[in-house]
């Protein structure tokens, strides 16, 4: 049977250097590393260096983020990071705090249920980030990755900045994928997935190419 391949991963525009979140690219001659080469006229031969903040497009967190002794992207375990993801639809949800749990439990009706070891992504509409109690209950179903197409998951109208819905996730020991792409090209509720950022140790986050696989 054919297999269906779905690039949920936004393409990451280099940025001026005093963007917030910046990305910036710089080349280099690569030759000039390489003592003694002549490059053949016409030979176009570079290395780069990137300057970026490790939060930029669709990118991973891992509970480093948070909590001064979670796992920093080298110490998440690859299994965690591919597997079996349901898609919870949630782009009719509306609500001033947050998707609430009666919703997230209707959109995990429509897509199959929630399974231990899920990864989970939310494909979000006008309210971009979950209640906590809506976040509890997903966790609480023992999945081992999150993800959405939105910023965050975090409380919008939290003032104190306290990371409540991030710490959920974190102390769980789930890294939460954020601001993915093309959710709405799938076709199917449950997808093959697979999320690999680069194993950086004492990193926080990173961008990441994600892959929906769909038989």
């Amino acid at each position: 049977m054919a297999r269906r391949i779905i690039d949920l991963t936004h393409i990451i525009e280099p940025t001026a250097p005093d963007a917030q979140r910046k990305f910036v690219i710089h080349k280099h001659d690569a030759l000039m590393e390489i003592h003694g080469k002549v490059r053949p006229a016409g030979e176009w031969y570079i290395m780069s260096d990137v300057e970026l903040m490790d939060h930029v497009g669709t990118h991973i967190e891992v509970p480093l983020h948070c909590l001064k002794e979670g796992a920093d992207l080298a110490k998440v375990p690859v299994e965690q990071l591919i597997g079996e993801a349901v898609v919870l639809d949630l782009t009719n949800a509306e609500a001033e705090g947050g998707v609430t749990l009666e919703q997230v439990k209707a959109a995990a009706a429509g897509s199959g249920g929630i399974r231990e070891g899920d990864i989970v992504f939310g494909r979000m509409g006008k309210t971009g980030y979950f209640s906590t109690a809506a976040l509890q209950w997903i966790v609480d179903r023992g999945i081992k990755l999150m993800g959405v197409d939105s910023g965050g998951v975090e409380l919008s109208h939290d003032t104190t900045h306290a990371n409540v819905n991030h710490l959920l996730l974190f102390r769980a020991g789930i890294p939460l994928i954020e601001n993915l792409a093309h959710l709405d090209r799938l076709t199917q509720s449950r997808v093959q997935i697979f999320a690999l950022p680069v194993p950086v140790r004492g990193l926080d986050a990173f961008p990441l190419r994600v892959i929906a696989i769909e038989s």
